[in-house]
């Protein structure tokens, strides 16, 4: 896959997913993310619907968010590998927890990269609980998009509902 098709690609994935949640706010971590909600924005604009949007570079990132500000969704590209790990792992954490409820990452994994401060491998992001949406190659390297969703992030077990944890013909034949 050429370097165009690759960031076509990747521009149309998230674009996918930002039109899953139809988000009324917009978080953006990164330069190069604001191109990939471009498209929604002008569907926004033509149906008179309200989209904010924030942005935040990779070096206020951190600091930007010490407040406790909800999006509905948010977009972090270019940023993580720029970072060192242990901050890149806090930015992670306070969008996940504090944030939003979905955000997508679109990360550049390995150590083939220049100029990067962190390197990633899969299973980095998924022990945030995140899920590979899908893998590029640019210039034979790999870059991939992660998200988060609080929806389904972890699927509810059968044994934990209502008709499970209530049996009112044990009642009196079993002491607790």
């Amino acid at each position: 896959m050429n370097k165009f098709s690759a960031q076509g690609q990747i521009a149309f994935d998230i674009e996918t997913l930002i039109n899953e949640c139809q988000p009324r706010s917009i978080l953006i971590i990164g330069e190069k993310a604001e191109t990939f909600i471009a498209n929604y924005l002008a569907q926004k604009k033509v149906l008179n619907q309200e989209c904010k949007v924030t942005f935040v570079s990779v070096e206020d990132a951190l600091f930007s968010l010490r407040e406790p500000l909800r999006f509905d969704v948010c977009i972090v590209a270019d940023t993580l590998e720029f970072l060192d790990k242990e901050r890149a792992g806090q930015l992670i954490a306070a969008l996940r927890d504090l944030h939003t409820d979905r955000f997508v990452t679109v990360v550049r994994m390995g150590d083939q990269w220049e100029k990067i401060k962190s390197t990633w491998q899969t299973v980095d992001f998924l022990g945030y609980g995140m899920k590979l949406v899908n893998r590029y190659q640019v210039d034979n390297k790999p870059i991939h998009i992660y998200k988060y969703d609080i929806l389904t992030y972890k699927k509810t077990p059968e044994w934990l509902n209502a008709r499970n944890w209530a049996n009112p013909q044990l009642w009196n034949k079993f002491r607790w």
